[in-house]
């Protein structure tokens, strides 16, 4: 369960004012600068405890005094400490500030899908560059190889061997496009802002402790899976092609036969599925 979780936010305690950003909330309502409405509450909690000290009960303390003593130097103090009065200790002003951060925290149920369009989701890198550094494996689309003509639709170990080195070939391995990819999602640090859901949303995509690897860590783990299962399957072909040279014996493999050929490749494909399955929610609920 994550720590957003866990808050009771029926009152405002510091753990709620803190991973709401209760007082950048303030900044913002009344357009001052970061950090302006905790340093007002800083300095009359300094006050509080000075004053404090030389009256028994504390009847020394009061917060005209403050205002006083800051107005000078600070005007901006007084009237962040009039939004607290307001928003955090007034108990319906504390349930409206939350009410107004859940309904801003980028969560499914409160975000809107974009309007359908039936533009396709791909970027065609020649006509709109990305600047990504990514190009593609260099792959002969065209099997050139023997197709020892046969009628029908049939098997061809030439095409297996084909598939096997000029395809596959050409995706796994170091050097390759699934590792290489691996290696540049090392470098992906992201640092959003320090905010509660800033961080949520940070450790969501790089990850909060060792055993979770957030976003980055399953898309690394899945990229080296897949590797190892095209490298699995690129071996069973060449296999299957160095055992079936004659092509009627190619064609009449049974399914069971084919499955027992490939081995363990179409496990480590099937394993592909366990990714992609992490749910993120800023607001911890």
């Amino acid at each position: 369960m994550s720590s957003l979780a866990r808050i009771d936010w029926g009152y405002a305690s510091p753990e709620a004012i803190a991973a709401m950003n209760a007082y950048g909330m303030g900044d913002a309502a009344i357009g001052k600068p970061e950090g302006t409405t905790q340093a007002a509450y800083d300095s009359w909690m300094a006050y509080y405890h000075e004053h404090g000290r030389n009256s028994r009960y504390g009847t020394g303390v009061n917060l005209e005094g403050w205002k006083n003593e800051v107005r000078a130097e600070h005007p901006e103090w007084i009237e962040a400490r009039e939004w607290y009065d307001k928003n955090v200790l007034d108990i319906n002003g504390w349930r409206n500030l939350v009410k107004e951060y859940k309904a801003n925290i980028t969560d499914p149920s409160n975000v809107k899908p974009p309007a359908f369009t039936d533009k396709p989701d791909w970027i065609d890198e020649t006509k709109t560059p990305t600047n990504s550094g990514f190009t593609p494996p260099g792959i002969n689309p065209t099997f050139k190889g023997d197709t020892a003509s046969t009628s029908g639709v049939a098997v061809n170990t030439a095409a297996l061997e084909w598939f096997a080195n000029e395809v596959l070939g050409r995706i796994t391995g170091p050097g390759n496009v699934l590792l290489t990819t691996v290696d540049q999602l090392n470098a992906v640090d992201p640092r959003p802002g320090a905010f509660a859901r800033a961080e949520v949303l940070r450790q969501a995509v790089v990850g909060a402790t060792a055993q979770d690897g957030g976003v980055k860590g399953d898309t690394k783990d899945m990229l080296v899976d897949m590797n190892t299962a095209l490298l699995a399957v690129q071996h069973a072909l060449l296999k299957m092609a160095a055992q079936y040279k004659n092509l009627e014996e190619l064609n009449s493999l049974t399914t069971e036969k084919l499955t027992e050929v490939m081995g363990d490749s179409f496990k480590g494909l099937d394993n592909l599925s366990t990714y992609g399955q992490k749910i993120i929610k800023t607001d911890g609920n």
